[in-house]
């Protein structure tokens, strides 16, 4: 079995673990795209996942240029991707071009609820929408290619397919276990005190997204099989 490729953005930490948690018996290889050099033969590995990051893709720094070339060649190859929140966003610049990636007019942070307006591949039996965390500043902007597929009153693109290809993006972070949600989620509430969160209401919201993540992935692989 082919491992998947996880394409580790985390400025600090282990941005892997997550994956490793939430795909036990999945063969997985780390890339760790701030520090390393890309991968030579993407024909090695099953399909491409690509976590979040503490860095923007609107402001671009010199190791995002290979990832985005790699992107490129797994799309060319017709090799599966899927992009969670930083990953989301880099996959949309990657492929789309620097347009379609922005600041969010609108940052969310906390637990959100979150529309499905199609619940084909990734969000198959999840029809009625679902609440989880959130945590981004950039948000995707919709573009010709882009197939739309999850909204939230705050982002108009939550989730989205690139037509013709097994490519998927989320904005947020089903992924994170509780505990790490609501770290990060302290560290961005005391950082930018100028949204008006208040973090003691926000961890009052605070639930465990394993199964919806389990679920998603679960689609995802599913879908690509």
């Amino acid at each position: 079995m082919k491992p998947v490729l996880i394409v580790d953005c985390y400025v600090e930490g282990d941005g892997a673990e997550n994956y490793r948690r939430l795909l036990p018996g999945q063969p997985i290889s780390v890339w760790r795209a701030i520090e390393e050099p890309r991968p030579k033969d993407l024909s090695e590995f099953a399909a491409i996942m690509i976590t979040g990051s503490a860095a923007c893709v609107t402001a671009p720094e010199p190791w995002m240029s290979p990832m985005a070339a790699v992107l490129r060649e797994a799309s060319d190859q017709n090799l599966p991707i899927f992009g969670i929140c930083f990953g989301h966003q880099m996959i949309a610049y990657a492929l789309f071009g620097p347009n379609a990636v922005q600041k969010s007019k609108t940052p969310e942070l906390g637990w959100t609820d979150i529309e499905v307006m199609h619940s084909e591949s990734i969000f198959e039996t999840l029809e009625g929408g679902f609440n989880t965390f959130e945590s981004h500043f950039d948000e995707v902007v919709a573009q010709p290619g882009m197939v739309v597929l999850a909204r939230s009153s705050r982002c108009k693109v939550q989730s989205y397919r690139v037509e013709g290809r097994p490519i998927w993006g989320v904005q947020f972070h089903a992924e994170m276990d509780q505990s790490e949600a609501e770290r990060l989620l302290a560290i961005r509430i005391g950082g930018r005190p100028d949204l008006g969160f208040d973090l003691k209401s926000k961890l009052q919201e605070a639930r465990d997204s394993t199964g919806l993540a389990q679920k998603i992935m679960g689609n995802f692989f599913t879908a690509v099989r």
